[in-house]
């Protein structure tokens, strides 16, 4: 592909020499997905800091049915608008549509920064303001064995849980949980919901924005049993949660493997759960802005990483590290001669190399290759120079913790090199916030093996099969300079058993037409690029952030599509010869646990 000539004017830093490498490094930025930088990190235009766009779309790989077809020959017609739901501003808690009472009618429970239940046609049955925070983590909704329903919302630090009674939302006894520590009270940014145990009882899991350190009894992750208390397991002879703690000994993080642990800030939907190992609980994984990944077992306990990997400081030379007590670094090469090799006078810095931070970083407990052991997939930020600039977005993809642990945070075969966006999106300051790479992490080709769908703040939808292997693209910028997309959810829009790719994008607050609802299908071709109808105007955002939400919302046998948006509340669409046949990634982090796999009530 011809580079096409670089008009961007590249705002002028200390010397010509920078300037011409950075004018260069720009344009050849363009043949990829990739955004402007700030001025800060040279790549700066007159347009509040970012930088024009250019890339192309490219399709690939396969449109197999996965699902059973229930119809053949008919194209997936256009979505119609149906209704405006308002509201206040929306962040990344995708609604969810379930029937609360069991009547054979559902509602749409929405959360902004107070929690509303709505009937089919919009009506307002019941809402909940909590301690008035916004609602930033998507809420989970869960359905007890009693049958009573229930639903859990993060606000500020304070993690709600109201059940479904008599046609209202009410406050369940023992909760609000709060997830204050070291005299801070930081914000619920990440929740996600699972049996860990696999004794009938739900847990929910809490990630939040703390950053006093361990030592002075800042922790990140906490996990609260169905009463509201912190998650004890029967038989642990140590308190389990929160993590990190302070604490030497068993159970204990101060000392772990002699380094101890500290975490750091969960900025972005930080938490999945899965089973990485052998044992029959669920694992948690976390993701921290402090270059980490962990992951605990459901005892609170963080699991050893492969032996392959031992600790380079002189005080603990030699000795093993859990995942989350070492930085992941871009190239394989630098982790094998630092973490392994220990080379004499070998220190990496990202002066020198790319290494990785996790600050929004959604992860998904998967099998990738269909060999019935999970792996982990990740979407870290690549960063280098001081300060630290990001320079791409990649795609990391973990072994577990199986047999003997000696691949345990491996990366798996086939993906020693991280697939990797073009150069990001970057705004000068804080709105719109960047988006949060939450990945789609399903079979959508009908090869029995999972692709991963994520958009790599590149300006790009992107996907990947099992092996790496990039599939195709879709740029969804319409040529500005600042958009990012949702996290994609996929669902059959016209019964034919292969799935269409939804998602939603948001840009700018100063523009209205960022917020586009996108349809592709399974090969990344476009069947539908639609500008939502009326949009607002909100400080945070032009768009919609959260990702789509797909059900037969209203019961004729048609599925709606729910887009939730900054600047003005909720739009609702229907798509005509639609259907229930094949629901695979329906809302915000696969279900409504939220937990990174598909999940259901």
């Amino acid at each position: 592909m011809a580079i096409r000539p670089c008009a961007t004017r590249v705002k002028f830093i200390d010397a010509p020499l920078v300037l011409w490498i950075t004018a260069i490094l720009f344009c050849l930025s363009a043949m990829a997905c990739g955004g402007g930088g700030s001025a800060d990190d040279g790549g700066g235009s007159d347009n509040g800091g970012a930088s024009q766009i250019t890339t192309t779309s490219f399709t690939g790989g396969e449109t197999n049915p996965v699902c059973t077809a229930t119809a053949s020959g008919q194209e997936v017609q256009a979505p119609q608008w149906v209704r405006n739901i308002r509201g206040q501003t929306g962040w990344y808690a995708s609604p969810f549509v379930v029937d609360l009472d069991g009547n054979g009618s559902k509602e749409i429970v929405a959360a902004y920064y107070t929690l509303y239940v709505y009937d089919a046609q919009g009506n307002l049955l019941d809402s909940k303001a909590g301690n008035g925070g916004r609602i930033y983590a998507p809420h989970v909704v869960m359905h007890r064995t009693d049958g009573i329903m229930e639903i859990a919302c993060g606000q500020r630090h304070e993690l709600y849980v109201y059940e479904w009674r008599n046609g209202q939302l009410q406050l369940k006894s023992g909760w609000p949980a709060d997830t204050t520590t070291a005299g801070e009270s930081p914000e619920i940014r990440g929740l996600a919901a699972a049996d860990l145990d696999g004794n009938g009882s739900i847990e929910l899991i809490a990630t939040t924005t703390q950053t006093q350190s361990a030592a002075n009894g800042g922790a990140q992750v906490f996990v609260f049993d169905s009463s509201g208390s912190l998650y004890q397991p029967a038989g642990t002879g140590f308190q389990a949660w929160p993590r990190y703690n302070n604490r030497i000994g068993q159970g204990g993080d101060a000392d772990r493997n002699g380094a101890g642990h500290n975490g750091y800030g969960c900025y972005g939907l930080n938490v999945g759960t899965g089973n990485i190992d052998d044992d029959p609980e669920l694992e948690i994984i976390v993701t921290y802005d402090n270059h980490e990944i962990q992951a605990f077992n459901h005892d609170g306990e963080a699991i050893d990483a492969s032996p392959y990997f031992t600790n380079p400081q002189n005080a603990y030379f030699g000795m093993p590290m859990t995942w989350g007590q070492f930085i992941r670094w871009a190239d394989l090469d630098v982790e094998e001669d630092f973490y392994h090799l220990h080379l004499a006078n070998f220190w990496p810095h990202p002066r020198r190399q790319e290494w990785l931070q996790w600050t929004a970083s959604p992860p998904n407990v998967v099998d990738m290759d269909g060999d019935g052991r999970n792996e982990v997939v990740g979407i870290p930020n690549i960063e280098m120079n001081e300060p630290y600039v990001t320079q791409a977005y990649g795609v990391m993809v973990l072994e577990g913790a199986y047999g003997d642990g000696s691949h345990s945070a491996m990366r798996k075969p086939g993906w020693e090199i991280l697939p990797r966006g073009g150069w990001p999106v970057q705004v000068d300051g804080w709105y719109p916030p960047r988006g949060v790479p939450a990945p789609l992490t399903i079979d959508i080709q009908g090869d029995d093996l999972p692709e991963i769908v994520v958009s790599l703040n590149d300006g790009c939808m992107h996907a990947f099969d099992a092996t790496g292997l990039h599939l195709w693209r879709y740029n969804y910028t319409h040529q500005k300079a600042i958009m990012y997309a949702s996290e994609a959810t996929a669902a059959d829009l016209n019964q034919d058993g292969s799935p269409e790719i939804i998602f939603t994008t948001y840009g700018d607050p100063d523009q209205s037409d960022c917020g586009r609802l996108i349809i592709l299908s399974a090969d990344g071709t476009m069947l539908y690029d639609l500008l939502l109808p009326n949009p607002g105007h909100n400080g945070n955002g032009n768009g919609a952030p959260s990702a789509p939400t797909i059900a037969d919302l209203d019961g004729d046998g048609d599925l709606e599509i729910l887009v939730q948006t900054f600047d003005h509340g909720m739009d609702i669409f229907t798509v005509p010869g639609s259907a229930e046949n094949c629901l695979l990634w329906t809302t915000a982090r696969g279900g409504p646990l939220r937990n990174g796999r598909p999940s259901g009530l």
